[in-house]
């Protein structure tokens, strides 16, 4: 596309944001952002000018930031999801985020956000993530990673010999119960602590 100034950016956010179908890519969407971030200062006056979130539009920038191989699947429409591409920009590792992009392509947006998850938190490779995303898909559930200290890592394994559970049913058990609890009974437990 050629160099846009403002009224063709305004142009570009105003038909390719406000309807399901876009009829342009979401690179030359984020160019759009960027160009008028410049002109009007800050990504709050872009927003408030088109009517959207000031999330939204940091979220159409952050493309931007992808590897230029997978910014030309993007360009190209093989990724042509927002969510998915902000999930796949949040991978900083360049190999890894090419890897993750040819193997999303044709995957749900919750698929992506789980392997996003695991790649970056719990620093599985692409195809591990994959795999253990895939198997859970096919349970109907979600992956979900959750930060323990040591010491709170024994206990669990010690209650788990105890009760003849693995710790991932046991923490499961536990997370069942809790939210078998009145709503406003775990918002006071909340607050205590």
């Amino acid at each position: 596309m050629k160099l846009m100034d403002e009224k063709t950016a305004l142009g570009v956010l105003f038909a390719n944001t406000k309807r399901v179908k876009r009829s342009i890519d979401l690179v030359t969407i984020a160019r759009a952002c960027e160009l008028l971030i410049r002109l009007y200062g800050s990504k709050e006056a872009v927003a408030k000018k088109i009517g959207l979130s000031p999330e939204m539009i940091r979220e159409f920038v952050k493309i931007l930031t992808l590897v230029p191989e997978v910014q030309e699947l993007v360009k190209t429409r093989k990724i042509d999801r927002l969510d998915v591409a902000y999930k796949l920009s949040k991978i900083s590792n360049r190999k890894l985020q090419i890897e993750a992009a040819q193997k999303t392509m044709s995957l749900p947006s919750k698929s992506i956000r789980d392997i996003e998850r695991l790649v970056t938190h719990a620093k599985m490779s692409i195809d591990e993530s994959a795999k253990k995303v895939e198997a859970s898909r096919l349970k109907d559930m979600h992956v979900l990673i959750l930060d323990f200290t040591e010491d709170q890592f024994r206990q669990i394994e010690r209650h788990a010999r105890v009760s003849g559970k693995p710790p991932v049913e046991l923490v499961k058990d536990v997370i069942d119960q809790w939210l078998k609890r009145p709503v406003h009974f775990r918002q006071q437990s909340n607050r205590d602590r």
